[in-house]
């Protein structure tokens, strides 16, 4: 009862805290604006609040119906896949926590960041790179800002084959400030530079594609480079990393700025909790309104403003993965992912009533179309513990029968054999329903 009276009296003591710093004397103010007979003038009937035992129990129930990745097969895409994590990944980043690294912090976490922009500046196949940047979007959003700055122009032409989370993220990033976002169409699952060199003007600050695109599919980069270039505009590419080590760089190819969601790089598949890479040309960097590490006689030091600190045991993951596998590791993730992929595709697209949607290289995303709906195929490959086909009618409607399925190195040939095996039940069951 005492314990009670003493939790209550410190909720009071905070709820007048609260109210002297909002400036006002009762909570009732804070819904004046909503009309009295709209308000729940009764006590809410809330459960007696359990303990943290009774709460971690209930907590476990009910994740029980959730399938995870220790659990099932994963062949899903859409931007995050399952790529093998090293131990001594997960090693490091719990030595280092989530302490936070700021343009401030000591030399040892300046130094992390410095090797991480220089790995992926070498990765890239460009002179400079930024640190660390909250998330691939953002990082993307701040590449295109500096574009902005750097040719003083209001345009920016984006691929449809671009990730539809990106470019809904850079409109809205985008809106109210005056530039103009138009978008390039596919065909046959790749870009058309024709169509994204006509909408390109002397208003174009730069071009964006992904490379491979959302569909998987491998882009003409050089093509699109000169073409961007043709016009006095820059051309920005989103990469895979784990395709750096087979793909050719994007700065060879003529990208003025790479942009990569260092996921993975050492991060378990999630929703969300890895960060974005950027590098650029050498003369760009200083038009990005964010910092930089570099070396000096003393040491490290930050270049310009950090807008928001990070978490060092995120800046540690992709700096320890890319220094655990090493150039030869990164190009056989690549080679088996591509290897893995090409086999799925074959495999599901040999059972009845799925087909390949594109026929342009691809690498370790791809597209089936299916006469089945593919929510009905998401749904019948979970009850076999496979998670894969993602539909994409929602983002691109005329894609109303297909799915994207991806495979990485992490997927073996019994894996394959698996998804194809449920697929093909899945076949013969709706069969035998039709000739019931």
């Amino acid at each position: 009862m005492a314990a009670q009276q003493s939790a209550a009296a410190g909720a009071t003591e905070d709820t007048r805290k609260l109210l002297s710093d909002l400036g006002i004397g009762s909570a009732d103010e804070l819904f004046a604006e909503i009309p009295p007979e709209l308000r729940w003038q009764r006590p809410l009937r809330l459960p007696e609040t359990p303990s943290e035992a009774e709460l971690a129990a209930r907590l476990a129930e009910l994740a029980i119906p959730n399938t995870h990745l220790d659990e099932a097969v994963c062949f899903l895409g859409g931007g995050v896949c399952d790529h093998y994590v090293p131990a001594v990944v997960d090693a490091v980043a719990a030595a280092l926590g989530p302490q936070p690294i700021g343009h401030r912090s000591p030399q040892r976490l300046l130094q992390l960041v410095f090797e991480l922009q220089a790995l992926f500046a070498e990765l890239t196949g460009l002179e400079a790179a930024l640190a660390p940047l909250a998330d691939a979007p953002t990082a993307l959003a701040e590449a295109i800002c500096a574009a902005l700055r750097a040719t003083r122009r209001q345009q920016v032409v984006v691929t449809r084959s671009l990730h539809p989370r990106y470019r809904a993220i850079l409109r809205t990033m985008l809106a109210g400030t005056g530039v103009e976002v138009a978008e390039a169409g596919y065909h046959g699952g790749v870009t058309r530079p024709d169509q994204a060199e006509h909408l390109l003007s002397d208003q174009a600050a730069c071009l964006v594609v992904q490379h491979p695109n959302y569909f998987g599919c491998l882009e003409d980069v050089r093509t699109l480079a000169a073409a961007a270039h043709r016009h006095g505009a820059l051309l920005a590419v989103v990469a895979d990393p784990i395709s750096l080590g087979l793909l050719g760089l994007p700065g060879e190819a003529g990208a003025d700025v790479a942009v990569a969601d260092a996921q993975p790089l050492g991060f378990p598949a999630s929703w969300g909790g890895s960060i974005g890479l950027l590098a650029c040309r050498g003369a760009l960097a200083e038009h990005a309104a964010t910092w930089r590490v570099e070396r000096n006689g003393k040491g490290f030091a930050a270049v310009g403003e950090a807008r928001e600190p990070l978490r060092a045991d995120r800046v540690a993951r992709p700096a320890a993965y890319l220094a655990a596998v090493g150039g030869e590791g990164l190009r056989r993730a690549a080679s088996l992912s591509v290897a893995r992929a090409h086999e799925a595709q074959r495999r599901i697209c040999a059972v009845e009533g799925f087909d390949p949607r594109f026929r342009a290289p691809f690498f370790k995303e791809f597209v089936v179309e299916s006469a089945a709906p593919p929510e009905d195929v998401a749904e019948e490959l979970l009850q076999s513990n496979i998670l894969g086909a993602l539909p994409l009618q929602a983002d691109y409607p005329e894609m109303d029968h297909c799915s994207l399925f991806a495979a990485t190195e992490r997927r073996t040939p019994t894996d394959i054999t698996m998804l194809a095996h449920a697929l093909d039940l899945m076949i013969d069951l709706s069969e035998e329903l039709e000739g019931l």
